[in-house]
């Protein structure tokens, strides 16, 4: 099992700051933890970046979540 430092970060709807939260976090699977956190109605993109950290952009219901996870 991997092991990972998640980013949580959630924009302000009203000045589109966000606030951020960090955790650590045990997967196999990155796609598949993520299916369990957003809903139906959440748009998700995931960007794979150069330094090995993986991102996940959800929207739902018009709010902006980040994950951005990194292997530890």
């Amino acid at each position: 099992m991997k092991h990972y430092e998640l980013i949580h970060e959630i924009y302000n709807l009203c000045d589109g700051h966000p606030d951020s939260q960090i955790k650590e976090v045990d997967t196999d699977d990155l796609d598949t933890y993520m299916k369990g956190l957003t809903s139906k109605v959440s748009t998700c993109e995931k960007t794979e970046r150069e330094d090995g950290s993986v991102v996940y952009e959800v929207v739902t219901n018009g709010v902006k979540e980040r994950y951005t996870f990194t292997e530890a």
